[in-house]
C-alpha cells in the first residue's frame, strides 16, 4: 500500500531499527484448518518517570512487558510521555523543509559505510528517498548534516532534530537495559551502551504519478 507524502523516522543503533507504525497485524489462517481470522495488536507499554527508573517498583514489571512483545512480535508500540505532540510537530515540520531542497544538494548526505548517506532517484522506486544522520544523538551530528544540507545554517533544523533524536536515544537506552536486565545479563549492559552509535535515517515516500510504479519499497528485513 502507498501512503502519499509519508516521511517516517528510523533510529538505528548498530543493527536494532525501532519503528512504530504498524499498530495492528491481521495474520489469514488457513480456512481448511481454522476458517476464521485471527487479528494480532502489537503490545502500547507506555513509559514514564515512574517506569524508567531502575530504582521503582514498576521497573520489573516494564521489563517483562518490553522483553514478552519483543519475543512476540519483534517490536512494540512505544509511548514516551517526553516525545510530546510539540516535538512531533516540529520534528515533521523541519523535514518537509529538508525534503524540499533540491536533489543536488540531498545527495551530498554522503558516507563511508553502507547505505547511512543519500538513497533515492533509483528507477524502480521512485516513490523512496531518504537520508541518514550519523551520531544523530549529538549536537556535533546534527549540525555537521545541517551545514552539509544549509551551508548558511539552519539553527531550527538542529534545535527540533537534536530534541528529538536525543529522547529517542534516551528511551532506546532505557529499553535496551530492561532486555538486558529481563534476560540476567544487565552487569554487561554498560559495556555494550559504551560501544553504540545513533543513526538516524529519515525517508519519504512521494505520491505516484499516472502511470507510475507504485511499489514503495522493496520487501526486506531490517
Amino acid at each position: 500500500m502507498v501512503i502519499p507524502n509519508r516521511m517516517t523516522i528510523q533510529a538505528k543503533k548498530w543493527n536494532k531499527v525501532s519503528e512504530t507504525h504498524t499498530l495492528s497485524l491481521t495474520h489469514t489462517q488457513d480456512q481448511s484448518t481454522m476458517g476464521s481470522e485471527t487479528v494480532h495488536k502489537l503490545a502500547v507499554i507506555e513509559f514514564t518517570d515512574k517506569n524508567t527508573n531502575p530504582e521503582t517498583e514498576s521497573w520489573p514489571e516494564t521489563c517483562k512487558k518490553v522483553v514478552d512483545a519483543l519475543e512476540k512480535y519483534g517490536c512494540f508500540v512505544a509511548i514516551y510521555d517526553k516525545l510530546t505532540q510539540e516535538i512531533h510537530k516540529q520534528v515533521f515540520e523541519s523535514l518537509q523543509n529538508l525534503f524540499t531542497l533540491p536533489t543536488q544538494t540531498k545527495v551530498q548526505n554522503k558516507s563511508s559505510k553502507p547505505l547511512y548517506g543519500y538513497v533515492g532517484q533509483i528507477p524502480f522506486l521512485p516513490l523512496f528517498e531518504s537520508m541518514g544522520i550519523d551520531d544523530a544523538h549529538t549536537n556535533r551530528g546534527i549540525q555537521d548534516f545541517s551545514n552539509v544540507m544549509w551551508p548558511n545554517g539552519n539553527p531550527t533544523f538542529c534545535e527540533n532534530l537534536v530534541a528529538y533524536t536525543k529522547l529517542a536515544a534516551e528511551l532506546d537506552k532505557v529499553v535496551v537495559r530492561m532486555v538486558f536486565e529481563g534476560y540476567g545479563v544487565g552487569k554487561h549492559y554498560e559495556w555494550y551502551e559504551g560501544s553504540a552509535n545513533y543513526l538516524c535515517r529519515v525517508m519519504k515516500y512521494r505520491e505516484p504519478k499516472i502511470g507510475e510504479n507504485k511499489m514503495a519499497f522493496v520487501s526486506h528485513t531490517s
